[in-house]
Order: structure tokens, then C-alpha cells, then sequence
């Protein structure tokens, strides 16, 4: 059974409860078998595991980021080579519909468990009236964007994936540290990079959590839970930390790297698998690593909310700032502590005036933007302007045989109409054939004469120049070589 099955296990009957239509004090209390819709061969269930274990990876590799469905069929093909994408849709639009389920919470303590019930109602009707009925529709496990189409986990997918994966809260993962100590103390070194990937998934999910605290702080009561369970993390934390300390100090000690050296050899043999200590050596200094980072915002959350500088946070406008800065000029103190920090020691440094620095500061941006921005270089889309290859392969013929009969200018090819192709501006695709010559033919040079043009298209825009470019074949006389004859030019 996979982890996903186990969580299915654990679930299902509960659900089965939460669908029933059984009437309140029926006599009726024999159960039977459930009869369940679907194709009954698991299918679209294993779709959709897949894409949310994918998506989980992901997460982590691009800070949540939204993914094109495009990568997700082509991971899911990894699995069904005939995955149509009407499949792929039919998934994520239902895992990322959401559904209504219903519960009864109750008061947190007995004395306003007490107090919510009214004096004129019976004992049954007091206890209903005790656990208040509540629904949530938080049961979407995807987010799907609308215009794109792009998805990625919600909080309720994520966790899901995570209860599937069996990691359990931070604050009882030091008991998985402790399973290190039993790993090194069996011999069961292999076991030691999973319990460590356990303990740092659950790490990153608080920190993950940190960072959408601090992003929107008002968030159901999640602040207030840091803020209670704050001396049980920094408990977690640092009895994970001492566990693991002295479970990496075992890993140098005489005795244990002979055991490891007489496991490596019956792992080799037997499975053909190559170990090294470092490789155990860096799975814990990841976790590590993890903890530091995670205490130290940990820490910065809690100073925050204590000198109440927590609020919503958005994207910085780094050019705005530094515009403000020409504008307003801190205060001399903290002039003086950046000058102390950033400039050099006991040299005389000419500040340039502020006219000459204002034209680098003026950038503009695109309001919105429907890009996600995705670091996975192995996904990337080939480099190449697609509007350019087609350009390439409809006019380049026509225009090779154009510049063969004689040199083309850039004005005459403006003239001539070069820069339309297919009813859109190719502008910007004629210019990048007089940059890179070789684009057309390897044997084209561009030559530069000593006059300017100056041409107004159709469309009012100006394209002018102080020299003229043109393309030509190169024809080097005997005994010169292109590379003269391109200077002479």
C-alpha cells in the first residue's frame, strides 16, 4: 500500500459517516456494504496522486510558484505514456473545486461548554446545542489560475500530501531525530537520509507557514497559535538540534566507521549500491541548516509582533526606494552607519551629483504580468523567438536571393517592405538579420557606409541612424581575407 492508500484507509469511513443520510434515533443500526460510483480500477485516483505529489516537489523547488499544466502532463506521460490532456484537466478542475463538509466544534473549556446552553432545554438538546455546527468549503486541493490555467497546491493539498507522507508536526519530530541515534546504533544506515527528509519536511512546512503569517497576518487564529506554541518550538528545535549534533559527532568515531565500512561492503554486494559516510554526514547538516534557519524567523516573527511591526507585506519597488532616497536623504545618523558599513576606510570619495544619477533610476514595468516565474532549467522553453524562426524560414529564401542580385540597405529594406510578414510588425526580426548575419547565409557580411538615413514608417514610427548598414555576400579578392576586407569597410 502507498502512503496515499493509507491515508485513504484512515479516511474513508469517517467520510462514509459524513455522507450518510441516517436518520437521528432511528432503530435501524445494522450497516451495510457502501456501494461506491466510479470505474472501479483506480484510475483517475492514481492521477491524481501523482499530480499532487508532483506538485509538492515543485512547491518546494519554486518557493510555490504556479506550474503550466504543459509540465504536469509531461511528468504524468512519465506514468501514462497515452495520458490525454482532457484527462489532466478533468483532474485539476475537480481537485480544485472545492466541496462543503460539515462538522460540530466544541468550546474550548467546560465553563463556556456550560454557559452555551440555555437552562430550558433537556440534556440532549443542551449537549446539541453545546457543540456548535460549522461547515468549511476550504476542501480544494489545487489552485488553478484563472486566465493561464496554471496550478499549485493550497493549504489544504499541501497538508494533505503531507499527512500522506506520514510526517508528523514539528513539535513530535524530535522524536524522529531520536530514530537517527536507533539507526546508527542497528547499523541501519540506509534508513538515516529518509528519517532526516521526514524531519525537513516538516521543517519547511513551519517555515512555509511563517512566511504566509507574516505575509497576511490575520489569518484564522494562526498568529495566535505561533504565539502559544512558541516555547514548545524552540524546545523542538533545540532537542532536534542536540540529537543530531551528537549523532553527526558519532559518525567520525573509530567503531562506528569500521561498522559502516563492513555495511557499504554488503550493501554493494548485495544491491549494487554505493555509500559514502559523507552522504549521511550531509543529510543531517541539511537539517541542520534548516533548524538555524527556521529559528532565526522564528525569532525575527516574535520581535516583530512584539514591537508591532507585523503587517501585510507585498513587492518592494526597489527603484521607487532608491528615487526616494535621491529625493529625501535619510537621517545623518543612519547615513553615517551605511557609510561606515558600505564605503571604504580613510579614502577621499567623490559623491556624484544627483542630475546624472536620475535618468538610471527611471525604469518602467508592466502592471500585471501573467508570467510565472519558475526556476527548473530543464523545463525551459527553447531560448529561440519562435516569431523570428517563421520569419526565417517564409522571407529568408525570397530575401537571400535578394541580396544576391545586390547589397541591401536597411532603408532600402524598409522600402521594399522586408520588416511585414503575416499581417505582424517583424521589425525586430529584420534588425536581428543585419546583427547576426548568420541567420540568412554564412557567408553575408554587413558593411557600413558613412551616411545617415532617416525613414518614417506606416505606422508614424521614426527609424533613423547617423550610418547606413548593408548586407551583402562577401567576395574577398584574391589574397584577402573576409576579415580585411570587412575592416576595409
Amino acid at each position: 500500500m502507498t502512503a496515499w492508500s493509507k491515508l485513504l484507509v484512515a479516511t474513508t469511513r469517517l467520510l462514509d459517516l459524513h455522507d450518510s443520510g441516517h436518520e437521528p434515533g432511528s432503530p435501524f443500526v445494522h450497516v451495510s456494504q457502501e456501494s461506491r460510483r466510479g470505474l472501479r480500477d483506480g484510475y483517475w485516483l492514481d492521477l491524481g496522486c501523482l499530480l499532487l505529489d508532483y506538485l509538492l516537489d515543485v512547491d518546494f523547488a519554486t518557493n510555490s510558484a504556479f506550474v503550466s499544466q504543459t509540465r504536469c502532463l509531461a511528468h504524468l506521460r512519465e506514468f501514462y505514456p497515452e495520458l490525454a490532456h482532457d484527462d489532466l484537466g478533468f483532474v485539476v478542475n475537480l481537485l480544485a473545486t472545492p466541496s462543503e463538509v460539515h462538522f460540530r466544534d466544541a468550546p474550548p473549556t467546560p465553563e463556556v461548554r456550560d454557559a452555551s446552553a440555555p437552562p430550558e432545554l433537556d440534556a440532549g438538546e443542551a449537549a446539541e446545542a453545546r457543540r456548535a455546527m460549522r461547515s468549511t468549503k476550504r476542501t480544494a486541493l489545487i489552485e488553478k489560475q484563472s486566465q493561464t490555467g496554471q496550478v499549485r497546491l493550497t493549504a489544504s493539498g499541501r497538508q494533505a500530501v503531507t499527512l500522506a507522507s506520514q510526517v508528523e508536526d514539528l513539535l513530535y519530530s524530535e522524536y524522529d531525530a531520536a530514530k537517527v541515534l536507533a539507526a546508527l546504533a542497528r547499523g541501519d544506515f540506509a534508513r538515516i537520509p529518509d528519517i532526516t527528509n521526514q524531519i525537513l519536511l516538516a521543517i519547511r512546512a513551519l517555515t512555509q507557514e511563517l512566511r504566509r503569517v507574516r505575509e497576511n497576518p490575520t489569518r484564522e487564529g494562526k498568529l495566535a497559535a505561533l504565539l502559544d506554541n512558541e516555547r514548545h518550538y524552540h524546545n523542538a528545535l533545540s532537542s532536534i538540534q542536540d540529537t543530531l549534533l551528537d549523532a553527526r559527532a558519532q559518525l567520525s568515531t573509530p567503531r562506528l566507521m569500521e561498522r559502516f565500512a563492513d555495511w557499504r561492503e554488503r550493501e554493494a554486494a548485495r544491491h549494487g549500491e554505493e555509500w559514502d559516510l559523507r552522504m549521511l554526514s550531509s543529510a543531517i547538516g541539511r537539517v541542520l541548516t534548516a533548524i538555524e534557519n527556521l529559528s532565526r524567523r522564528l525569532s525575527e516573527l516574535l520581535a516583530d509582533i512584539a514591537e508591532g511591526r507585523i503587517q501585510s507585506m507585498g513587492v518592494v519597488d526597489f527603484a521607487d526606494v532608491a528615487r526616494g532616497l535621491l529625493a529625501a536623504p535619510p537621517a545623518p545618523r543612519m547615513s553615517e552607519a551605511l557609510v561606515t558599513r558600505l564605503m571604504p576606510f580613510h579614502v577621499d570619495v567623490a559623491m556624484p551629483r544627483l542630475a546624472p544619477l536620475t535618468p538610471l533610476l527611471e525604469t518602467r514595468r508592466a502592471e500585471t504580468s501573467h508570467a510565472a516565474l519558475v526556476f527548473d532549467e530543464a523545463q525551459d522553453a527553447a531560448p529561440e523567438d519562435p516569431l523570428l524562426a517563421r520569419f526565417l524560414e517564409a522571407r529568408g529564401p525570397a530575401l537571400r536571393a535578394r541580396i544576391q542580385k545586390a547589397p541591401l540597405s536597411l532603408p532600402e529594406a524598409l522600402a521594399e517592405g522586408w520588416h511585414r510578414f503575416e499581417g505582424d510588425d517583424c521589425l525586430a526580426q529584420l534588425l536581428n538579420t543585419f546583427v547576426d548575419t548568420e541567420l540568412l547565409d554564412s557567408h553575408l557580411r554587413v558593411g557600413i557606409e558613412a551616411r545617415g538615413f532617416d525613414v518614417t514608417l506606416d505606422d508614424g514610427r521614426v527609424v533613423q541612424a547617423a550610418v547606413t548598414p548593408s548586407l551583402r555576400v562577401a567576395t574577398p579578392a584574391a589574397g584577402t581575407s573576409p576579415v580585411n576586407e570587412d575592416a576595409s569597410r
